[in-house]
């Protein structure tokens, strides 16, 4: 489950962590229109480990504002208000609460904290163009600022452009451990910011008896 968490909640960093001092013209503009909108995107994507021979794959969709989030996919829910993160597995009936930290090490699986080292958490390195799905395509390649040492942390950040704009179409993450993500990005839309916190805060009196809650707050 911790890789699968992992997978899902790195996909909010796409847009919530990719923050840099000096930046490309276009990276600058999709931050600028990120961080004063609530950002809506389906996803889907291909992981492949160092030591499995085939893929995992899955799909899901994202919505976030500011520091709060919610993202669902591959049977998970997980819900961020800012300041507290639940993970909920309906198929397994288990649920993970945990606290936000601001800690370094924690940039994989812990999009809020991009939010909140915004000069902290990455730096372009470069910006030209590649191929991404069969197109030419803008590519921002970007490398974490304080490099973490755990393996599931990432080592490095692909953001792909439709060619010519600001719109994201995919993005590539590498974690230390060589494992390569690939996340291709459907129905982006950018609206105004007004849902509160609270809207993000998961209910956990709504989970039934049967479930199995690990609170590490």
């Amino acid at each position: 489950m911790k890789k699968t968490v992992i997978i899902i909640t790195a996909v909010a960093l796409l847009l919530s962590g990719v923050q840099s001092g000096a930046k490309s013209r276009t990276l600058g503009a999709f931050i600028e229109k990120v961080n004063s909108s609530l950002v809506s995107f389906d996803y889907s994507f291909s992981m492949q480990t160092p030591a499995a021979k085939s893929k995992m794959t899955g799909k899901g969709k994202v919505k976030i504002q500011g520091s709060s989030f919610f993202l669902e996919g591959n049977g998970l829910e997980v819900w961020c208000d800012g300041a507290t993160r639940w993970t909920i597995d309906r198929f397994s009936e288990e649920a993970l609460v945990e606290s936000v930290e601001e800690s370094s090490d924690g940039f994989a699986t812990n999009p809020a904290l991009m939010i909140s080292a915004v000069d902290e958490a990455f730096e372009e390195v470069s910006f030209g163009t590649a191929k991404f799905a069969g197109k030419t395509v803008d590519a921002s390649s970007l490398t974490p600022v304080l490099k973490g040492k755990s393996s599931m942390d990432i080592a490095g950040l692909k953001l792909f452009f439709k060619s010519g704009t600001t719109e994201l179409v995919g993005a590539e993450i590498k974690l230390n451990d060589g494992s390569v993500s690939e996340f291709s990005i459907s129905g982006l839309s950018f609206s105004a910011k007004g849902q509160e916190k609270g809207s993000f805060r998961f209910d956990e009196k709504t989970l039934g008896n049967s479930y199995v809650v690990t609170d590490l707050r």
